[in-house]
């Protein structure tokens, strides 16, 4: 049944029921909360049973939204689809509860409205009681629009203000996922599973000359994995490095939403942050000094970076195309069914599409093995290498300063485990009280202990120089080049890769 018929059969006293139609629904939740998904399942239930049980009406499978907010029409699927199909007409009604379902946007909702009478599809919104084919449709339906977009700057506005009071008052705000934490009753209770996974990130990126994408090949081979059971993103390790909550700051005003139609943010300058240190609601995973240590490092590889961009993978700007002249850019390509794979581009084609160097683009797993079967004619020297390094090794262990630095650790057990015996006749003679007697004994013992470690340490080093064979065994194993250890071959030796005619010619530095 066309809109127009439907107009001529209202004007001779029939309503919407009385007429022959195929009828379809839209159901729509904002959130994927277990209490909003029972309301989407009830409105379904609902929604079926209401159209199946007038005898005029013909049930057409509805759509359905879940999760999705109502401010922009473009991001739910369903809904899209329902316009498709009503292009089609597969439906001559639309039944939805109400205004604020279908759009909280006035302009959409008179839009996809009038774009379905196109279509000759009226749209039925039940609670509202607005049929968009009758006399005064459309009227109704911009007030109800302009009133439901309306409540959500509304809603907007007072989120807004709860956050600004929130964070006047030192509530932990944001969603329950950050790392190391649980978050209850606006404070942040360390989770100590996660939290030891945190700790390691600081502290082998702190103590350990890597950068974020070495840090995450680490925790890998360490057995520590995301959520997801992936392999942390660089992105992830930095956001977690660079949080003051991990060193106990409370961290309020990172962002504001300036439009509450498109959800546009906009994100302070850390400058502008609200942070103070609140061990009460936001207890420390790591110490200020290991924080600190983290993030100056952070800085300062950063600010490497802005320097020479080139640092950012170990092939950034080291690949160069001789005909465009210009460097190639580092692209991913995602496949369903297999693995990531990474291609480096051409510069120029790249930028304009067109093939006119050979090759245009190369798979970085191809450069990778070219390096390889380069370097591995150098493996032939790793022998030498290796008894050159030996040498050195056991000069240095066995080094007349090694020798003095072992009867210096001597001398001083002598002169602590002396002065240990004496500790008892100067309590007896009255010269101590109990507790000085307790507190010496504690510290010359803890020192003995320390030189008596020193020592044992000094004699298995002068020990594995004599049996060299499993540190030799270990050198000439990490002297080997393979798929595990080339980009830090590549970032020490490799100066430019330059392809030309179809061919890679490496240039070392």
């Amino acid at each position: 049944m066309t809109v127009y018929e439907m107009k001529q059969a209202f004007s001779k006293g029939k309503t919407i029921f009385d007429l022959p139609l195929n009828v379809s629904f839209y159901a729509r939740v904002s959130t994927e909360k277990e209490e909003q998904i029972n309301s989407l399942d009830n409105q379904i239930n609902f929604f079926e049973k209401y159209i199946r049980q007038n005898k005029n009406w013909n049930f057409i499978q509805g759509y359905i939204d879940e999760g999705i907010s109502g401010t922009t029409s473009q991001k739910r699927e369903s809904f899209m689809k329902m316009i498709e199909d009503g292009k089609h007409k597969k439906f001559d009604l639309l039944i939805t509860k109400e205004v604020s379902r279908f759009s909280r946007d006035t302009i959409d909702s008179l839009i996809y409205t009038r774009k379905l009478l196109e279509y000759d599809v009226c749209v039925y919104f039940l609670s509202d009681n607005i049929i968009t084919a009758s006399t005064d449709g459309e009227l109704r339906l911009t007030i109800m629009s302009s009133m439901a977009q309306d409540e959500v700057r509304k809603i907007s506005e007072r989120t807004k203000f709860g956050f600004k009071r929130a964070i006047e008052k030192g509530t932990v705000l944001g969603t329950n996922n950050i790392w190391g934490y649980t978050k209850k009753n606006g404070k942040l209770i360390i989770d100590e599973e996660e939290a030891k996974i945190v700790k390691k990130i600081f502290e082998i990126y702190a103590n350990n000359k890597i950068g974020l994408n070495k840090l995450s090949k680490e925790l890998e081979k360490q057995g520590y994995y995301n959520h997801n059971g992936k392999t942390f993103h660089q992105n992830t390790l930095k956001n977690i490095i660079q949080n003051p909550k991990y060193k106990g700051y409370y961290t309020g005003r990172l962002s504001t939403v300036i439009n509450y139609r498109t959800k546009k943010r906009n994100y302070y300058e850390k400058k502008e942050w609200i942070t103070y240190k609140d061990f009460s609601k936001v207890p420390p995973i790591v110490s200020e000094e290991l924080w600190e240590k983290a993030n100056q490092k952070l800085l300062n590889r950063s600010k490497q970076l802005n320097k020479k961009t080139s640092n950012i993978y170990p092939l950034s700007g080291k690949i160069y195309c001789k005909t465009h002249k210009c460097s190639f850019v580092r692209k991913i390509r995602h496949y369903k069914n297999k693995e990531d794979v990474i291609f480096w581009y051409c510069g120029d084609y790249h930028k304009t599409g067109k093939k006119t160097c050979n090759p245009a683009y190369i798979k970085q797993e191809e450069i990778y093995n070219t390096l390889i079967n380069k370097l591995k004619k150098f493996e032939t020297y790793k022998e030498k290498i290796c008894n050159e390094l030996l040498t050195l090794y056991s000069e240095s262990i066995n080094s007349k300063q090694s020798s003095q630095n072992e009867e210096k650790i001597k001398k001083e057990i002598i002169i602590l485990e002396n002065k240990k015996k004496k500790l008892l006749d100067l309590l007896l003679d009255g010269f101590l009280d109990k507790d000085e007697y307790l507190n010496k004994k504690k510290y010359y013992e803890t020192n003995l202990l320390k030189m008596q470690n020193d020592l044992k340490i000094l004699h298995q080093e002068k020990n594995k120089t004599k049996n060299n064979k499993t540190l030799k065994q270990s050198i000439l194993k990490e002297l080997e080049i393979s798929q595990d250890n080339i980009e830090d071959y590549v970032e020490e030796l490799v100066d430019k890769i330059i392809i030309e005619e179809g061919r890679c010619l490496i240039r070392f530095k």
